[in-house]
């Protein structure tokens, strides 16, 4: 029996250092690698996030999904296995855009998704065959995907399960990873599909982990109504024009919306113009946040920085904004450059860039702006995104964001969850900033 090993990262961190928590959860990636599996593999999961990965175990291939952020650890990771004459497959977002310097590290590539190649390559692993690179890319259909969950089993994740109903999203800020990838496009999984695959979760609080749950519309109404008969909760990502259409938003809570992350961005219009944030309209929000109080949704908004109109005075009309209108939960975030993207093209282009490869830089840490912003120094916007996530998640604000009881402490469990979460994430402003990329052992 053939034995596969998939390897999910961490970011990094220092010996003896406890993960952030709430970066902890399922890997749905990693599951869906696992349904594609043939019956014949011997599958070990181990998430390096929350485990030691046994680099003794016999395995015949090692499977690696890297991102941007967990790229140097993959690669350290691919580089133990390989020094055994064990191959290591790398895949995922970044050995997608930057396949040349992932198989530096690996054996072979999966470019795209892998729905379409992970048979092959599994098949040629077997025969001792594997090929330098496997294109996934540009395919259409989101049939007959099945994530074995079997693999989380023991390992302890937030309480929520993780269901993708569509991929993509259909416009094109300059800052985001997954309109590059997806080219701007939405699609759907078939709506009997994702139905069943709740039914056999037997979950009754979802995250469904689409980048924009309303990318197509019509077929998202179609799914609302497939799932009022399932009484599940859940929690996604949906652009901001959900919240103009009250309608809608009441149809969503009809089928179990209790929860929103949406993109609100920036105040400033002239940086959602330069992000080519075409869908947001800041003089809406404040209509768009009563409209998602009116029917009970809590809302996680981000909002990045980095862009020219940015100033300390914005940063404070943005904390004062959120508090206001008692905002569930916040992310204030500078912009980050990920390569790929036409911002990372853009800033590289002007020069701009301060690591050529910030991603595999000795010197570089999570919370560090790794690009030069036009408007305040990278030092002033990291200090002042952490400056704002210290007094949005002070104690104060939580306080009174938590007399928000539309849809922040609508009820007792909502009203826990609500206090749980801005207290972890309260206790984790500090403890994200300044985090290594990779395993360092340097102090």
């Amino acid at each position: 029996m053939p034995r596969l090993t998939l390897i999910y990262p961490c970011i990094g961190r220092f010996p003896g250092d406890k993960y952030i928590r709430s970066w902890q959860m399922q890997p749905l990636a990693m599951a869906v690698l696992a349904g594609l599996t043939p019956e014949e593999w011997e599958i070990a999961f181990f998430d390096d996030r929350m485990e030691a990965i046994d680099y003794e175990r016999e395995t015949d291939l090692v499977g690696i999904s890297i991102e941007a952020y967990t790229s140097r650890r993959g690669y350290q990771i691919a580089e133990e296995y390989r020094k055994k004459g064990i191959p290591v497959v790398l895949g995922g977002y970044h050995a997608t855009f930057c396949p040349e310097e992932a198989k530096e590290h690996s054996d072979s590539v999966c470019l795209g998704e892998a729905e379409w190649v992970w048979p092959q390559i599994l098949e040629d692993a077997k025969n001792k065959d594997l090929k330098p690179f496997y294109d996934g890319k540009g395919r259409k259909g989101l049939f007959g995907i099945a994530p074995d969950r079997s693999i989380f089993k023991d390992k302890k994740y937030f309480s929520l399960a993780l269901v993708e109903t569509g991929r993509g999203c259909p416009f094109s800020c300059d800052f985001c990873s997954i309109s590059a990838i997806h080219e701007a496009r939405y699609r759907r999984r078939p709506i009997p599909e994702i139905v069943e695959e709740l039914k056999k979760l037997n979950e009754k609080m979802v995250f469904f982990v689409d980048d924009n749950m309303i990318g197509d519309l019509k077929n998202a109404k179609e799914l609302f109504a497939a799932l009022k008969p399932l009484g599940i909760q859940w929690v996604s990502q949906a652009s901001i024009n959900a919240a103009r259409d009250p309608e809608l938003l009441k149809e969503m809570v009809e089928a179990g919306c209790t929860g929103l992350l949406i993109g609100f961005e920036s105040l400033d219009q002239g940086n959602l113009a330069q992000m080519g944030k075409k869908v947001n309209q800041a003089e809406d929000f404040t209509e768009a946040l009563d409209n998602l109080r009116k029917a009970g949704i809590g809302i996680y908004a981000t909002f990045v920085f980095g862009y020219p109109n940015d100033s300390p005075a914005l940063f404070d009309q943005t904390v004062a904004f959120t508090r206001k209108n008692k905002i569930f939960m916040v992310a204030f975030n500078h912009i980050v450059p990920f390569p790929g993207t036409p911002l990372y093209q853009k800033v590289e282009a002007e020069n701009r860039l301060r690591y050529a490869k910030w991603w595999l830089d000795d010197d570089f840490r999570f919370g560090q702006a790794p690009f030069k912003p036009p408007s305040m120094s990278a030092r002033e916007i990291e200090d002042r995104c952490h400056w704002a996530r210290k007094m949005f998640y002070g104690l104060p604000s939580i306080i009174e964001r938590g007399s928000n009881t539309d849809s922040n402490c609508k009820n007792f469990e909502w009203t826990k969850t609500f206090f749980s979460l801005n207290l972890l994430l309260r206790h984790e402003v500090s403890q994200k900033r300044g985090i290594p990329l990779g395993l360092r052992t340097d102090g």
